[in-house]
């Protein structure tokens, strides 16, 4: 049986790893982390401006739709990422009930071609509430600061390694093993100029109605108009299950910072989707046949000219710590979630085994 010393001593030699971000993809990668039987030796501290629950534009995951609808081609360059919506599509399906009636296909009027598969919706408020009770459930411990990024990427490392050590006791300067940066659009802050340069929203608004919606349905690249902005336009209906509410979308305007609500965007939006029939199911005659809109919202996804950054930085520790990255999944951040921590977790057992 070991004394109270030698428990001390195990405590004070675990390694302990630093997550920033606690949007989708800080949030997966804790879940990850503490399940795996390698990495789950470390403990997990994740540091976060915002936290499940908080609405701000700084903080994306809120926003999203969100489905599982694969935006990877078959290029070679976009195997990763056909690898980490497979695998998030087969880890979100282990924890579903997956034996629902299929639904009739539905093509659109005008509609030139279409494509019936079954996919996964998402109500993300819960979604993210789910991730953090799990997490916590786990033992991780979560800060809610804002770290001082004015100094690049070793600034933030020694700022996060005070803030874990404020927190824990336990975490001592030479037992932090990694920081794994999941921040998204504020990685840009501290990556260095030639990554930050890589960096951009892919600005996106919604309609929150009431009622769900029977399938999740995606209308694009739909015949142009005299309306130009609308080639950065899409139109999709997702239901958010066990919320009584879908979402309306949207578009994709690359390099648009604008946090505000475009009233005319909302009008095209609902316009298509009354032209298409795509939710007809949720038109209320007690609202003369109209939507019953409950919000309207502006998210900025987190772009990156190449694809995401899944990886550890250079060949060497930056103040005693490794770091690795894992940022810029653009609108595939919930689709990707899954199959990306799961490559993060690969990085991290590396680092443990060292």
């Amino acid at each position: 049986m070991a004394t109270n010393g030698q428990k001390l001593s195990t405590q004070s030699t675990q390694k302990h790893i630093i997550i920033l971000g606690a949007g989708i993809t800080g949030l997966s990668t804790a879940l990850k982390l503490t399940s795996n039987r390698t990495s789950a030796q470390c403990k997990i501290t994740i540091i976060a401006t915002h936290l499940p629950g908080d609405e701000s534009i700084d903080y994306t995951s809120p926003w999203a739709g969100a489905d599982w609808s694969p935006q990877a081609t078959s290029a070679p360059a976009d195997a990763s990422m056909r690898e980490y919506d497979k695998s998030t599509y087969d880890t979100w399906a282990q924890i579903i009930e997956t034996n629902h009636a299929e639904a009739e296909e539905f093509v659109p009027e005008g509609a030139v071609m279409g494509a019936k598969y079954r996919t996964i919706c998402l109500s993300v408020p819960q979604h993210l509430g789910y991730l953090m009770e799990k997490v916590r459930e786990a033992g991780t411990n979560i800060i809610r600061a804002k770290v001082d990024v004015s100094h690049g990427l070793k600034g933030v490392v020694e700022d996060a390694r005070r803030l874990a050590m404020e927190s824990n006791k336990a975490v001592k300067e030479d037992n932090i093993l990694a920081l794994i940066n999941c921040t998204g659009l504020a990685a840009r802050h501290f990556v260095g100029a030639e990554e930050a340069a890589k960096l951009y929203p892919i600005r996106g608004q919604t309609i929150l109605v009431k009622g769900e919606a029977t399938m999740d349905r995606t209308y694009d690249d739909f015949p142009a108009s005299s309306i130009e902005i609308e080639k950065e336009e899409l139109t999709y209906v997702i239901p958010r299950p066990g919320s009584g509410t879908t979402i309306f979308g949207g578009c994709k305007q690359a390099g648009n910072w604008d946090s505000k609500v475009d009233e005319e965007l909302n009008g095209r939006m609902l316009e298509r989707i009354k032209r298409w029939k795509l939710a007809e199911e949720l038109r209320s005659t007690e609202n003369g046949g109209e939507f019953e809109i409950v919000s309207s919202q502006v998210g900025l996804r987190p772009g990156r000219k190449g694809g995401p950054r899944v990886e550890i930085e250079g060949e060497k520790k930056v103040e005693g710590v490794w770091v690795v990255h894992s940022y810029g999944h653009a609108g595939a951040g919930y689709q990707s979630s899954a199959g990306c921590s799961e490559k993060v977790a690969e990085v991290v057992n590396g680092l443990v085994e060292l």
